[in-house]
């Protein structure tokens, strides 16, 4: 596969700012992909070398800082991409139009990570293989990966110690609106490439 940057100059127009935007969001996923796969696997050992793990993640513990950081572009992303579909109408569009209902529903999950606090391994492995469906657009096999992380995150969500807490109830019931539009994706065979970049 060939990165294909287009080089278009920078003016307040959609295809512009659609252009800047979507570069900065594959930049900020690329650096943050392999931070993200070392902490899921540093967490994913703790967990399991720590009895009663979860009870006892620290907001303060570098993992937990790290990750926060790397969470916190991700709704600036998913806002200025949502205005841009609006703006430009490409939001009508079967494909654009799941990515946009997907972007919508995450503005509204993702800063509840950012309140949560605490980030479990499974966490962290959804953010850092987003990234990967961002590097690997086209390798249909990463999307049904994805899919499946995701249905595992979400399922952990109401079990104990994770059900214990209103925040994280909040976000087992909204989750499945988010890949809700994973299948619809899958169903019209839709890419996960950002225009103009791929």
């Amino acid at each position: 596969m060939v990165f294909l940057w287009a080089n278009i100059p920078f003016k307040l127009d959609t295809i512009s700012l659609r252009y800047y935007n979507d570069s900065a969001w594959y930049i900020f996923s690329m650096i943050q992909m392999v931070p993200g796969f070392i902490i899921t696997l540093y967490q994913f050992l703790k967990h399991w070398n720590t009895p009663d793990h979860y009870h006892k993640i620290s907001s303060k513990d570098w993992d937990q800082k790290v990750v926060r950081l790397l969470v916190i572009p991700v709704p600036i992303y998913y806002l200025l991409d949502a205005i841009l579909s609006i703006l430009e109408g490409t939001f009508y569009y079967d494909c654009r139009f799941w990515l946009w209902y997907h972007h919508m529903i995450s503005i509204i999950v993702i800063p509840t990570l950012l309140i949560r606090n605490k980030y479990e391994w499974q966490d962290t492995l959804v953010m850092a293989f987003h990234s990967l469906l961002m590097k690997y657009p086209y390798i249909f096999e990463f999307s049904l990966i994805y899919v499946v992380i995701v249905l595992y995150f979400n399922a952990l969500l109401f079990i104990s110690p994770l059900n214990d807490k209103k925040i994280n109830k909040f976000l087992g019931i909204t989750f499945p609106f988010i890949y809700y539009s994973f299948i619809v994706l899958l169903a019209y065979d839709c890419s996960n490439a950002l225009p103009f970049l791929y």
